[in-house]
Order: structure tokens, then C-alpha cells, then sequence
């Protein structure tokens, strides 16, 4: 009788890793897979330090899903890829999501009024109490307020929220800030600029956060690291509903639709023989060429965008698509539905 074949001798555990560590984040799903092989393998992928060198290889987070704010209904998580994200379990029915950050989401619940900071993947949700300043609130942000993190992989850290609103007394604009750490508020500044009803998501970039006010007719600054505020007019030959990205150099920019073509500006600050404004016409692309769509669309808008990686979610009448500004490269990322806001939420999963 013929002895059993012999088995193959098993890969040390360090080859195995360098194996793993190349396999690209674009779905989640893969790594699951692998964790399932052997506790070995297993180990390995729920290893903190191998999730670190993962998200320090692969540098850039995956869009996992995103929050879908509805005008007639509560928002809903929309996934892109196979991932365990679910929506919070909030005490109140009626929410809304302001921002989404470092692997977080800042939501507003009205009935209480009160703030929320959900992460989707651990679902873990941390209530904020309400700000004694501003009394109304439009918007907000939520970052990681961890020293020297870079932000590939937040997670269970301390965070800081902003908040912009209205004072009731003057009309006033109010920006207020929450830090995880002490568990309490601070007005940090204001301004007599009166604020529309359409806030966006806001835009981070260095030690400043973005946000589009009065009806996305102006933009208000505040520097996180001043507590000051200013406001930047948008570009006057752009009268629509726009938004604002960082460019791929890492300056401000603002992008917005013109005859079915995207127009980006770019921002200048003030030199020694210049004066700070927008540089115009800075990119175009001409959308008619680029979306999988009949050229006949009733409906083209920017819907929101993805945080330091130059894309943009455009909606049309037919599908939900991402549009990268460098290259002009589109995706399909969901189908047809009427989208009032898009935060997508980005990060990396492992086992």
C-alpha cells in the first residue's frame, strides 16, 4: 500500500504576512476570507500591529459606504462595498446626520435635541450634550483630537466636535466646540453674518475647517487652532448650489456645475503684491463626455465628496456616480434616488 502523499510544510507566519499585507483593501470581504483559513491566519489579521502596517502600506482609506441624508425620511447607511456597517441604534427617530470624519460620524437628533458620534464599524455611539451656545445649530464637524494620530485607522480615540449655529438674542453666528476629553463645551467665536437654511458637510483642511452657508453663497472659515472665524465670498460668476474640495495640492478649492461641465476654482491667499481670491476656471471637465448616461440627464448636482482624495459624488436623474477631478475617471457607486446630502464614510477593515 502506498504511503500518503506528505503534506506541504505550512508558511511561516512572517511570509504569510507579507502575503496578506499586499492584498488590496478594495473589498473588505477578502480578508475575511483569509482570517477564516487557520487561528494562525486568524491572529494575525486581528493583530493591532498588522492592522497599523496594513493602513500605513495602503495609505488612503476605503469609501466602505456612505450616510444618505433624505429629505422626508431619517438617513440610511449605503454600502459600497461588503462591509459590517449598520445604522446607530439612536433613542430618537428623528436625526440627521451634520459630518463625517476619522472614521466618525456627528449626528443631530431633534426629539431630544441632542448630538451623537457613531463610528460604523465598531458600533460604538457616544452621546454629546447639548451646547449651552449656539441655540440653534445648522452644522457641524467632528475630527480626531488625538495627538500625533495620522488618521488612517481612528478608532475608540478622543475627538473634538464643532458646531455652528444661531444666538436666539442677536441673530448672531455662533461656533462652539466639544472635546471628548473634558466633556465640555466652549463658545470659541462668532460673527454678525446671518446663515441661510442649506449647510453642507464641511471641508478640513490644515488647521481650518470649511463650511457653505447663506444659502451656499458664502463660505465661513474657522481655524481650529486661532478659534477665529472669516467668511470667503464663492466665485461671482458661480450663482448655483456648489461645494467646496481641497485640491490636489492641498489648497482650497470650489467646484460647481456650469452647462453640464464641472468648474473648479482655485483659492489664493493674499501675497505680498496680490490680493487673496479665486483663481478662475482652474480645471473643467466636461460631464457629458464622462457619465455612463444619455446626454438627455433633467438633473446634475454635486451631492457631496470624499475628504482629501479629489473626488466628488454627482447625482443625476439616472445613478449616483463618483467623479475623480485629476484624472476625470467616474464610478458608478449607487443607483437612482433623490439624494439631498452624501458623507461618505471612509476607512479600513480588518477581521
Amino acid at each position: 500500500m502506498a504511503p500518503p502523499p506528505r503534506q506541504p510544510p505550512e508558511l511561516p507566519i512572517e511570509i504569510v504576512g507579507e502575503i496578506i499585507l499586499r492584498v488590496p483593501p478594495d473589498e473588505p470581504a477578502d480578508l475575511l476570507c483569509a482570517s477564516l483559513v487557520c487561528k494562525r491566519w486568524c491572529r494575525l489579521l486581528s493583530d493591532p500591529v498588522f492592522r497599523r502596517r496594513y493602513c500605513r502600506y495602503h495609505r488612503t482609506p476605503l469609501l466602505l459606504g456612505f450616510v444618505h441624508n433624505m429629505l422626508h425620511s431619517n438617513p440610511r447607511f449605503v454600502s459600497t462595498v461588503a462591509s459590517p456597517c449598520s445604522p446607530p441604534a439612536l433613542d430618537s427617530r428623528d436625526w440627521w446626520a451634520l459630518d463625517c470624519r476619522h472614521g466618525r460620524v456627528l449626528i443631530r437628533s431633534f426629539a431630544p435635541s441632542v448630538f451623537s458620534v457613531w463610528d460604523p464599524l465598531t458600533r460604538e455611539l457616544q452621546r454629546v450634550p447639548r451646547a449651552p451656545y449656539p441655540h440653534d445649530y445648522y452644522t457641524g464637524a467632528v475630527l480626531c483630537d488625538a495627538a500625533g494620530c495620522d488618521h488612517l485607522d481612528c478608532h475608540g480615540g478622543p475627538f473634538r466636535v464643532v458646531v455652528v449655529g444661531i444666538h436666539d438674542e442677536d441673530g448672531s453666528t455662533w461656533v462652539s466646540e466639544y472635546s471628548s476629553e473634558t466633556s465640555e463645551w466652549r463658545a470659541c467665536a462668532s460673527t454678525s453674518m446671518e446663515l441661510g437654511s442649506h449647510m453642507s458637510p464641511s471641508l478640513h483642511i490644515g488647521n481650518a475647517l470649511y463650511f457653505m452657508v447663506d444659502s451656499t453663497s458664502k463660505i465661513l472659515r474657522y481655524d481650529l487652532a486661532g478659534m477665529t472665524v472669516s467668511v470667503i465670498d464663492v466665485p461671482e460668476e458661480y450663482e448655483k448650489v456648489g461645494t467646496v474640495v481641497m485640491l490636489e495640492d492641498g489648497r482650497l478649492g470650489f467646484a460647481g456645475i456650469v452647462d453640464r461641465s464641472l468648474y473648479l476654482w482655485s483659492w489664493q491667499e493674499a501675497g505680498a503684491d496680490s490680493a487673496a481670491g479665486w483663481e478662475e476656471y482652474c480645471r473643467v471637465i466636461e460631464l457629458a463626455t464622462v457619465l455612463p448616461v444619455p446626454g438627455m440627464l433633467v438633473s446634475l448636482r454635486i451631492a457631496g465628496f470624499i475628504e482629501g482624495t479629489g473626488t466628488i459624488f454627482l447625482s443625476t436623474n439616472a445613478d449616483l456616480f463618483t467623479v475623480k477631478i485629476k484624472s476625470g475617471r467616474v464610478k458608478k457607486v449607487a443607483k437612482k434616488e433623490v439624494y439631498s446630502s452624501i458623507l461618505p464614510y471612509t476607512s479600513f477593515y480588518s477581521p
